[in-house]
């Protein structure tokens, strides 16, 4: 016997790999035609496997299409002969093994294909996704929107049904919760057409959102959280008719949302992802509420527990995205409404406030969302000391003490720091605070700011240091100073002898300051000049307008340093002679100073005017606040606040006359 012979396979019987027979990946009618007629019975055979993509066929041709293999579902076994149907004309070949290509059943167990990839948890959320995609989608026309509150109705009663008739079996209700749920989410798609908000507000379907901010599960609740805040989100409502947004915003309100929203805090728990979300949305809605309507904001502390919720949340150490949040909204509650500012003051919110500021002291914030928040707590301060009621307490609490220590510090509160001081020494309710300031040796770190010493580090490390900002602040905390420490008192004599000191170089950087304000002033004085230029018929309407561009660009600095020139040059004459020999050396002469107070006091408010909006402001709060005694404290601040600027009045008009 020839083993040789016997193992050896005829070279003639296999094809060379480039003599084999190829087809295209999708291979059509004429080609399946030309492959018929040139090979014989046994090679259609193999043909048809190879192109039908039989798996006993090695070959990286393509699978036949579903469409292909749906023809042949009623077929079994090997052999079965398949129909196909095109336009040219119909062929026939063979699929084998068809149901076992269909099932999968001889993929390898943990092989890279099987089961296809997919984890049960992913095949689960597929078949929803594809169930979702088959769902009709509702027009979003007032038909489509009127039967997506229908399925909303429905699925509200329909578990509220559930749950009163089966309240100690959660399982006969779980279904019904998770339709409403889906139908919440629906509701979503209400955002795209806010012109049709008064149309859901007819259809009731308001008090029924409102109504599930009581709903006995969480979730729920919410659920409607997060739609309302998406209903009244600020985009929508800017890109959209007033009036519609109007309507629905009313109805939430006569609805009590507000009250609500509030009450629902307590329910949630921030541990918890989904319910510190539902704080987020919630602290949105309101936040959303008074950006379309201000006076919102007096209603909600009026009528809620907001303030005192807001004030014990931000004592909480932790830093989290709802303690910024909270940080935000106060400022704006505070913003407008002098209402609240005393509301703040009465619930002990000032040393809340010094409190968190306090961590701040010796070390900075530590990233970009932590000092947005600590600036929230500044400005919130500054709103507050607007109030000539807030500065009592701000001295009682230590408040100027933990400014003082912050600007010795140099940290990033510093800069803001400074800015509060100046609303707390402001106007003669502060002197209580100037007196405090000298007596807590204020005046040097002051001076030592004055003097622009540590300025580089603080550009280096701060790029957010405004000097421009700083240099405003400081002017305003020494005109204060000026204004409001007796004459010839111990305060008052060591503030004088500051400018005195060494040389007056105070003096010098006061004047080096002038010029450089004087140059900005300048400057944007030529700006509106050029416009008027531009400007057709009358522009008297445009002057108030102009003249803030003058005071942001500089004026407002300038004014406050030259207030300070003529109030050292009025107390002392070495100071004034000191002052007059530099300034003619630029060409200046104090007739300049003289000119700029001119203008600062033909500026000054009106007394009529203060007292008119006083009053009115006084309304305000005999309407909003059950304090008794609280007309009589208005009309004493109104009065202060009468007396002060007739005195700051008659204290510029003798500095003129000085000059």
């Amino acid at each position: 016997m020839n083993v040789d012979k016997l193992f050896n396979i005829p070279s003639s019987s296999i094809p060379s790999g480039k003599n084999k027979r190829k087809l295209t990946a999708n291979p059509n009618i004429e080609v399946l035609k030309a492959v018929r007629q040139k090979t014989n019975p046994e090679e259609l055979e193999e043909t048809s496997d190879f192109v039908t993509g039989n798996t006993n066929f090695k070959s990286p041709q393509p699978v036949p299409s579903k469409s292909v293999l749906a023809t042949s579902s009623s077929l079994k076994g090997k052999g079965k002969a398949v129909q196909i149907s095109d336009e040219v004309e119909e062929q026939e070949y063979y699929i084998d093994d068809y149901d076992e290509y269909e099932s999968g059943a001889e993929e390898e167990e943990g092989g890279r294909f099987y089961g296809g990839g997919l984890t049960e948890e992913q095949k689960r959320i597929l078949d929803l996704v594809d169930q979702f995609d088959i769902e009709e989608q509702e027009n979003l026309d007032l038909a489509g929107v009127r039967k997506m509150i229908q399925k909303f109705e429905k699925a509200i009663n329909k578990n509220q049904e559930l749950r009163v008739k089966y309240p100690d079996d959660p399982t006969k209700f779980m279904e019904s919760e998770a339709d409403l749920d889906e139908e919440i989410k629906h509701l979503l798609t209400l955002t795209e057409v806010p012109d049709l908000y008064p149309h859901i507000v007819q259809l009731g379907a308001v008090s029924s959102i409102v109504s599930l901010l009581s709903h006995e599960n969480t979730d729920i609740t919410i659920d409607a959280i997060e739609l309302m805040n998406e209903l009244t989100d600020e985009d929508v409502v800017a890109e959209h008719e007033e009036d519609a947004i109007k309507t629905f915003i009313d109805a939430l309100l006569e609805n009590q949302v507000l009250e609500l929203l509030v009450q629902n805090l307590g329910r949630l728990d921030e541990e918890e992802t989904t319910d510190k979300q539902g704080v987020f949305n919630t602290l949105g809605i309101i936040e959303n509420l008074t950006s379309f309507d201000p006076a919102i904001s007096e209603r909600v502390v009026r009528d809620t527990n907001l303030l005192q919720w807001i004030l014990n949340r931000i004592r909480v150490k932790a830093f989290d995205s709802n303690k910024q949040y909270c940080s935000e909204l106060l400022a704006i509650l505070l913003q407008n409404s002098r209402v609240n500012r005393l509301k703040l003051g009465e619930f002990g919110g000032v040393d809340v406030l010094l409190q968190v500021l306090n961590s701040y002291k010796r070390k900075d914030p530590k990233d970009a969302d932590e000092t947005e928040m600590m600036e929230n707590y500044f400005d919130a301060l500054c709103l507050v000391l607007e109030e000539p009621e807030i500065k009592q307490k701000f001295l009682e609490g230590e408040g100027v003490e933990l400014m003082l220590i912050m600007m010795k510090e140099k940290m990033m509160s510093r800069m803001r720091a400074i800015k509060v001081l100046d609303h707390a020494l402001s106007t003669p309710i502060g002197l209580r605070n100037c007196e405090r300031f000298v007596e807590i040796f204020g005046l040097k770190t002051l001076f030592s700011a004055f003097m622009r010493k540590g300025l580089k580090k603080l550009k280096k490390n701060y790029k957010a240091f405004a000097e421009f900002e700083e240099e405003e602040h400081i002017m305003g905390i020494i005109v204060s100073l000026l204004k409001n420490l007796p004459l010839d008192s111990e305060d008052r004599m060591r503030l004088i002898n500051k400018f005195i000191e060494n040389n007056y170089e105070k003096v010098d950087r006061l004047l080096e300051m002038r010029e450089s304000y004087e140059a900005k002033v300048e400057s944007v004085n030529k700006e509106i000049e050029e416009e008027k230029e531009t400007l057709e018929g009358d522009d008297s309407e445009m002057e108030e307008l102009y003249l803030r561009r003058r005071l942001d660009g500089g004026l407002f600095t300038l004014q406050l340093v030259d207030l300070t020139i003529a109030w050292i040059c009025y107390e002392d004459s070495a100071i004034k002679e000191h002052v007059s020999v530099l300034l003619n050396r630029t060409g200046h002469s104090l007739s300049d100073v003289k000119t700029v107070l001119e203008e600062y006091y033909k500026n000054m408010g009106d007394v009529d005017q203060i007292e008119a909006e006083n009053r009115d402001s006084g309304e305000n709060i005999e309407d909003s606040m059950d304090i008794d005694n609280e007309l009589s404290v208005v009309t004493k601040t109104d009065d202060t606040l009468k007396e002060g600027l007739l005195k700051e009045k008659q204290i510029v008009e003798m500095l003129i006359g000085s000059l």
